[in-house]
């Protein structure tokens, strides 16, 4: 022991490690005696004249700065504590107390201190009181409800003022002084009457069906994908199903897109496109090689051959 006291003391000597005796070495953190006569604090104004820095500095190895940050001031848990055994259930005031003398601690900072300690039966934080003023109140006046953009930009601006305060709570005072946009009809539940009456107009082109449900074609669309469909709904029909059905290559598809045969609508070849080159050009369509399925789709729903036209008055051959 005293081995390592004169150890201690000569490193003190050159301006190392100070003499400290074990028992002090050895013992958790406790507030300086700048602290000690304040480790219960009866008032806010107590609190108030003591604001601790929020950042700490200290000198690497090669000498240069850095900064970390503050760990939760220990005298903070007496004032809690006093606090909360004198007005029981009033943890959103013990809140706004510290965050008046101390308002680099934020609110979910502050409560996960009082989880910690054990001083809330609450399971959820307590409710924030916003206090709108005729700035904030101006800021949704002049921007909120013109446009998406300008009321995204109004939240922002009212954020940058109060970072602790929600989106909701922007939201529903927007609401409150009457800036929200009302819808010009009021909203369409889909009803399962609706739903068949949708699911009995498949092929049918995207336009023809909202005018018949008198829907918005967004409406009708975000309803096919509840209900499982994709753009083949619409009909149509993919490149490679035509390659498939018809055995031909790929750019030969295309080619008959590039000349105008065919016609793409959502990225699907339109059936109407394709009766129209089953009628009108029937050459290009290897119909020996199909299958007897594919020849029979061919005839009897893509009309094909039925559109040539008839040279010399002749009548035209059945296929």
């Amino acid at each position: 022991m005293a081995l390592g006291l004169a150890v201690s003391r000569s490193r003190s000597a050159r301006g190392s490690i100070e003499a400290v005796p074990a028992d002090e070495r050895t013992r958790p953190d406790t507030p300086s005696s700048h602290h000690a006569g304040s480790a219960t604090i009866s008032s806010v104004s107590t609190l108030a004249g003591r604001n601790p820095p929020a950042t700490q500095q200290t000198k690497d190895a090669r000498g240069a700065s850095l900064e970390f940050p503050e760990a939760w001031p220990r005298y903070l848990d007496a004032y809690l504590k006093d606090f909360l055994d004198a007005n029981c259930g009033q943890e959103g005031d013990a809140i706004t107390s510290i965050r008046a003398s101390h308002p680099h601690l934020t609110r979910k900072r502050i409560w996960s201190r009082i989880v910690y300690l054990s001083l809330t039966n609450r399971k959820r934080a307590p409710y924030q009181k916003h206090e709108w003023g005729a700035q904030e109140d101006a800021i949704l006046r002049g921007e909120y409800g013109r446009s998406r953009t300008a009321s995204g930009r109004a939240i922002e601006m009212i954020l940058a003022i109060h970072p602790d305060w929600s989106r909701d709570a922007i939201v529903w005072r927007a609401r409150t002084l009457g800036l929200t946009q009302r819808r010009a009809r009021p909203h369409q539940r889909w009803a399962s009457t609706l739903d068949h009456h949708l699911l009995s107009l498949m092929d049918c082109q995207l336009d023809t069906i909202a005018t018949r449900l008198r829907r918005s074609r967004k409406s009708i669309l975000a309803r096919l994908r509840r209900l499982g469909w994709t753009a083949e709904f619409f009909g149509g029909f993919k490149t490679k199903d035509l390659v498939l059905d018809l055995r031909v290559p790929e750019a030969t598809v295309n080619g008959w897109v590039r000349r105008g045969w065919l016609q793409r609508k959502k990225g699907r070849i339109t059936e109407e496109s394709l009766r129209s080159l089953c009628r009108h050009h029937p050459e290009e369509i290897p119909f020996e090689t199909l299958a007897p399925e594919a020849r029979s789709w061919l005839r009897l729903s893509m009309d094909y051959r039925r559109g040539a036209t008839v040279a010399r008055g002749e009548r035209m051959r059945k296929p």
